[in-house]
């Protein structure tokens, strides 16, 4: 499946859902988010999102893991 299929795949399911609005690289995220909530390590969201470093996936996952943080503190 190429490139381009999936791009047009991918925007007609956005359409479908009502997250036009959201591209391929914010779900994405989101999902690496998702991930961290839920407490998985950075090679599990890594396996997840494709990234080749654990940098990478500490950089995506950081925000989800401070927004966590400072939850806990709240509490």
């Amino acid at each position: 499946m190429g490139y381009y299929y999936m791009a047009q795949l991918m925007l007609r399911e956005r359409k479908r859902l009502g997250l036009a609005a959201f591209d391929q690289h914010a779900l994405r995220y989101r999902g690496v988010m998702e991930l961290a909530w839920a407490g998985c390590d950075y090679d599990e969201i890594a396996s997840y999102s494709g990234h080749a470093t654990k940098a990478m996936s500490r950089k995506y996952a950081g925000e989800a893991r401070q927004i966590m943080r400072a939850r806990q503190a709240a509490a």
